[in-house]
């Protein structure tokens, strides 16, 4: 019973201990390999939070898109000239889920009634469960600011406030129109 202890105290003497240090600092950078190389929670973390960012990425581009369209065509309207458009968005993506069977159920002697709801689920091919979208309803359109070089003119400036506002349906008195030199 004595032997390990005389080993253990062995193996912490002066001449051991630089020896121990240094294969503990081996074992500790193989463990900090093999965690990034093994997948985990952490990278499934990672796809995700890549994959959202490239959504917003996309979001922003479709937008600057749109705005950019709507620029070159009010840009063909006579008078308008160069054209620039800023869009402003209200809220963001809506997600409506498809439900499953929707069950009522009501009790004659004491009045109450119940409503039964549910959300299908889906299982995608990574084995992660989530709602079926029935329906994505995009943002609306909160406000327009037109900047063109035939923003002074006030006839100019009302076709342009109608062009807005037909294709983004949107109030005149959401759409600024301003002149730029």
């Amino acid at each position: 019973m004595n032997k390990p202890i005389i080993s253990i105290r062995k193996l912490f003497n002066e001449k051991n201990r630089l020896r121990l240090t240094v294969a503990l600092a081996v074992i500790a950078v193989l463990l900090i390999f093999l965690s990034e190389i093994i997948p985990g929670s952490s990278d499934k973390k990672k796809v995700n939070d890549s994959s959202s960012t490239s959504e917003l990425s996309y979001k922003q581009n479709d937008l600057r898109e749109t705005e950019e369209r709507l620029g070159k065509l009010l840009s063909r309207i006579q008078g308008a000239g160069e054209t620039s458009v800023i869009l402003s968005l209200e809220g963001s993506e809506e997600y409506i889920y498809a439900e499953d069977i929707t069950s009522e159920r009501n009790a004659d002697e004491t009045e109450t009634k119940e409503k039964f709801q549910s959300k299908l689920i889906v299982s995608n091919s990574s084995g992660n469960r989530e709602g079926l979208i029935r329906k994505v309803l995009a943002p609306k359109y909160n406000g327009a600011l037109v900047i063109c070089e035939g923003g002074y003119d006030p006839s100019v400036r009302e076709r342009l406030i109608k062009a807005v506002s037909a294709a983004l349906d949107l109030p005149s008195s959401k759409i600024c129109v301003e002149y730029s030199k």
